[in-house]
């Protein structure tokens, strides 16, 4: 496990910079009579390219969520300059959460899992405690399956959103003429109602698989839930008692 970082940001201070901005910007200043689709597409590629350099300047690495991102806004405002029909969209707004699925079990292959960085962030979980404890107990091999089977969960809830976010797609932009102001309407009016239907339960079940994770390691390390997250400085049950 790498040691934590004190400038990396917070996962959700990644997707905030990376998707949901750009997106919110790609969609309510691609108006004629705003900046318009080529300057909007413009703007919001400037959040995840201004937000990976920094990264890759701070962290000496490539920030995954930024590369995400500018590959989603690119792909969503070319569609919208070409003015392709619905289907293309449903077919960008599936290949989106799939692509980020298989990402979460193949990043093993990188030494780098990316669930570490979602939900076992240096920002929430205290690394430097986690870490002494599976040295101490010898877990580091049960640990590792640990994040491999969270992996697994996360791209299983990944693709059940691809196939939900084909059907919003669809449903609302399905009659509409593209390049008209009803198309781009129902592609504002997908795109909110998909962060409630899909978003908001896609989040609930992450602090769910969260949960489950603090207490499998409560299992594996003998330390409290309270120990795990950071600070970690009020260890109540020391290991090998």
């Amino acid at each position: 496990m790498p040691p934590p970082n004190k400038e990396q940001p917070h996962p959700l201070t990644d997707l905030l910079l990376t998707i949901i901005l750009p997106s919110v910007i790609l969609e309510f200043l691609s108006k004629p009579d705003r900046l318009g689709p080529a300057w909007a597409l413009v703007v919001a590629l400037m959040l995840p390219l201004g937000f990976g350099i920094y990264c890759f300047i701070k962290k000496r690495g490539l920030n995954f969520f930024s590369v995400l991102g500018l590959v989603a806004i690119l792909v969503t405002g070319g569609l919208g300059l070409l003015n392709l029909s619905a289907v293309w969209f449903a077919v960008k707004e599936a290949a989106f959460p799939v692509f980020l699925g298989l990402a979460f079990p193949l990043s093993f292959a990188w030494g780098k899992p990316l669930v570490t960085e979602l939900l076992l962030n240096p920002q929430v979980i205290n690394h430097s405690l986690l870490q002494e404890s599976l040295d101490s107990t010898g877990k580091q091999v049960a640990f590792r399956q640990l994040l491999k089977k969270a992996s697994w969960v996360l791209m299983g809830t990944m693709m059940l959103s691809a196939v939900a976010n084909a059907l919003l797609v669809l449903h609302y932009l399905e009659g509409t003429v593209p390049g008209t102001e009803a198309y781009t309407q129902a592609i504002g009016r997908q795109n909110w109602v998909g962060f409630i239907v899909i978003g908001v339960p896609m989040m609930g079940a992450m602090m769910a698989l969260l949960f489950w994770m603090l207490g499998r390691l409560q299992a594996l390390t003998g330390l409290e839930r309270d120990d795990l997250m950071n600070p970690g400085n009020t260890v109540r049950r020391q290991v090998g008692e």
